[in-house]
């Protein structure tokens, strides 16, 4: 958005979206995608290399502080939401276990209600990766691992010179994030805009510009 007020109310609007709703997935997106981008598009600049090699260095004084914070992050993520995360985990072991016993290639084909172990959630709703191999097995699994690697690799070379491709980078990001924590095939309805911007980065002429540019 070129314009500033619309893209501050956007940017405010997004932060509110997720403080009000609590989505944990949606907080770590929010903390680290944008920052994530921001270094990964100007990889080809010498000052970032010589202060990341300083930082790098600086963290490495401080690794075993900085373990033991992750550790203690990680564990009060895990028990914001307890319960959820015991039923996903309960999910993720009912999927992956009755994929590989009963259909590993194939999958199931339907979704199943699961026992009362998980609430009697669908097997698989609470993960894309579990749910494509329970109800797809390992051919629904590729259909979308390669496509999303294909779209990273993509992005990311175009991003160091393509602000079309920064924000498609910033979407298959937070798409890859979710897709850990919730099936994306049931939220396709929320996240359209953000494939009309991967498709827009695709396009011949902004694939064409990045590419001219960085050969420039």
């Amino acid at each position: 958005e070129k314009e500033k007020f619309w893209r501050w109310c956007g940017i405010i609007g997004s932060i509110a979206m997720v403080l009000m709703c609590q989505s944990r997935a949606g907080l770590v997106a929010m903390l680290f995608v944008s920052p994530a981008v921001y270094f990964i598009s100007r990889l080809n600049n010498p000052v970032l290399w010589m202060t990341g090699g300083v930082g790098m260095a600086a963290a490495s004084i401080a690794f075993t502080n900085l373990m033991e914070l992750a550790d203690i992050t990680i564990t009060e993520f895990k028990q914001a939401r307890a319960g959820s995360s015991r039923v996903r985990a309960a999910l993720a072991r009912i999927a992956i276990q009755r994929w590989r016993d009963e259909a590993p290639v194939w999958g199931h084909g339907v979704v199943e209600r699961g026992p009362h172990l998980v609430e009697f959630m669908p097997i698989g709703s609470h993960h894309s990766w579990y749910g494509l191999l329970f109800v797809k097995g390992i051919v629904g699994f590729f259909a979308l691992f390669i496509p999303m690697v294909v779209t990273l690799i993509v992005l990311f070379i175009q991003a160091q010179r393509c602000a079309t491709s920064r924000a498609g980078l910033c979407c298959i990001l937070i798409l890859i994030m979710f897709s850990f924590g919730e099936n994306l095939e049931i939220l396709a309805y929320l996240f359209w805009p953000a494939l009309v911007i991967i498709g827009a980065a695709f396009r011949n002429d902004i694939v064409g510009k990045s590419f001219n540019a960085k050969n420039v």
